[in-house]
């Protein structure tokens, strides 16, 4: 009777896999017809009444760039209020330091074997990303889209050899919220440098958010919240160099559990890529 009863399991858990996969494919089918439509309306509005742009952080008006007819783009303050993370950083993590690498690399940590994020997460990187995340600023995505595709070219070149992992949100969360915006940064980045996205894990539902969470409680907490897709064997096996595409890395907990699954499935390398450290 196991033989059945097994097959029974592994049935429902792959008709489960389709439909979850459904149901995120019509939420990012949704999302892009929103902000497209969100585009097309406010570059028609323009075209009929001029209107100034404004800066996303501090709403600066620019004198001579229509709404919409040009990128979105921050003013020369806000601009300079960004901290880049290009040197004088941690080797494993990315983080500002004064050494090679900071106290808690120095511990071997870390699953992943390298991170990297295009600023600091304060000021002007901190408030786009909460503008996007929790108020639907569409207007920061371009900029944020932007970010990261400079953040890979001068991280990791123009390496053709790597896969995108999106850190995968619980379908109840996507759906509430509208969006995946790990999945829209490395949606970015795979158009720019031409690379593949796979998506190897799935998250279940976590009642609790991490933003509340601290160091050794957050690792804790993201040690069941990922699982392997049924494919993630086969995908992992055609793409064993992955790397992860995140918003924000803190403790790196999350980064960490997306790793430690990964690599339980075969790959040979996992780096990681977020816009703020």
């Amino acid at each position: 009777m196991r033989g059945p009863r097994r097959s029974e399991r592994q049935s429902r858990a792959r008709c489960d896999d389709r439909d979850r996969r459904k149901r995120v494919g019509r939420v990012r089918r949704a999302f892009r017809r929103k902000y497209l439509t969100l585009r097309l309306k406010r570059m028609t509005i323009t075209l009929l009444y001029p209107t100034a742009a404004t800066c996303p952080r501090c709403e600066k008006r620019f004198r001579h760039v229509p709404l919409d007819v040009a990128a979105p783009r921050l003013c020369i303050d806000c601009n300079r209020d960004v901290e880049l993370l290009i040197s004088g950083i941690c080797a494993v993590c990315g983080r500002k330091t004064a050494h090679a690498m900071c106290q808690e690399c120095a511990k071997g940590v870390h699953s992943f074997f390298v991170a990297r994020a295009y600023a600091s997460y304060d000021g002007t990187t901190e408030h786009l990303i909460k503008a996007l995340k929790y108020q639907e600023d569409l207007r920061v995505l371009p900029i944020l889209q932007s970010w990261i595709c400079e953040a890979y070219a001068a991280h990791y070149g123009y390496r053709d050899t790597i896969a995108l992992v999106p850190v995968p949100m619980s379908i109840e969360k996507e759906q509430s919220r509208g969006f995946n915006l790990s999945f829209e940064l490395a949606r970015a980045v795979a158009r720019r440098f031409r690379l593949p996205i796979i998506e190897p894990l799935e998250r279940v539902a976590q009642d609790k958010s991490q933003t509340v969470m601290h160091g050794r409680e957050r690792r804790s907490a993201m040690e069941h919240v990922f699982r392997c897709a049924d494919d993630a064997r086969s995908l992992v096996c055609r793409h064993p160099y992955l790397l992860i595409v995140d918003d924000v890395l803190t403790t790196g907990g999350t980064a960490d559990a997306c790793a430690r699954r990964l690599f339980e499935v075969g790959a040979h390398s996992v780096e990681v890529l977020t816009i703020a450290r």
